[in-house]
């Protein structure tokens, strides 16, 4: 196994530790190993960033009629969502990740 088919996997080793061959490699490969190692420390991180729990939904809900009544906004289709977007820990949590998985296959440095 080379670094490109072990990064295609990667987030199925992330998850479940990977198979004989893919920890073969992980164990041989130091950057490999370094890539899971950042990976694993990143989602640690990202779990202190937040709180894992939205606000009360009294607040979301007054955001909502305040922009209602301004026009800014159509009603919302459903609770945890601000104008049709994911609540806050959610797409923190989702941009962490993608960023992480972008470093990882080398699109950031």
């Amino acid at each position: 196994m080379n670094c490109a088919e072990f990064q295609k996997v990667l987030p199925y080793i992330i998850e479940s530790g990977g198979n004989a061959e893919e920890e073969a490699h992980l164990r041989e490969c130091d950057v490999c190993s370094d890539l899971v190692q950042d990976l694993r420390y990143i989602a640690e991180q990202a779990k202190l960033l937040l709180p894992m729990h939205d606000p009360s939904p009294k607040v979301w809900d007054g955001i909502q009629e305040n922009l209602q009544r301004e026009g800014l906004a159509k009603p919302a289709r459903a609770r945890g969502r601000l104008l049709g977007f994911p609540s806050l820990p959610s797409l923190s949590i989702f941009l962490l990740l993608f960023a992480a998985a972008a470093v990882g296959f080398g699109l950031l440095k």
